[in-house]
């Protein structure tokens, strides 16, 4: 089986170790690393070439918006936010997902399964 690599960019941890958390019944997915800033996410993103990143728009350094601005972006992207305001620039991007918060199960269920076809696509 197939692992994918995620990054988790978030600036509060308490979500980023929801995630995680949530994450690990997903043995196809590895989170390899985390964030809690735009700048930082942007030197993870180039040293570990994720295949996926659960990514916050709202952001100290760059937000999410200006973090996939500034790189090239050959990795699925899921928004996690607690504002729904962001969903039509979100779509720009062409996330896989944009969840809210706080992440319900069935949401991050229904994002595993897009994330995973989308990359076996990909490819």
């Amino acid at each position: 089986m197939k692992i994918f690599k995620a990054i988790i960019v978030d600036d509060a941890e308490l979500i980023r170790e929801e995630l995680k958390a949530m994450l690990e019944k997903y043995s196809n997915i590895e989170i390899i690393s985390e964030a809690d800033n735009g700048l930082l996410a942007k030197e993870l993103i180039s040293q570990l070439n994720p295949d996926i990143l659960f990514l916050d728009i709202n952001l100290p350094g760059l937000s999410g918006f200006q973090l996939l601005d500034s790189i090239e972006n050959n990795f699925q992207v899921v928004f996690i936010s607690s504002y729904d305001k962001y969903m039509p620039e979100a779509q720009k991007y062409n996330a896989t997902e944009f969840l809210m918060k706080p992440i319900k199960t069935e949401q991050l269920d229904k994002a595993v399964r897009k994330l995973i076809f989308n990359i076996r696509e990909k490819k």
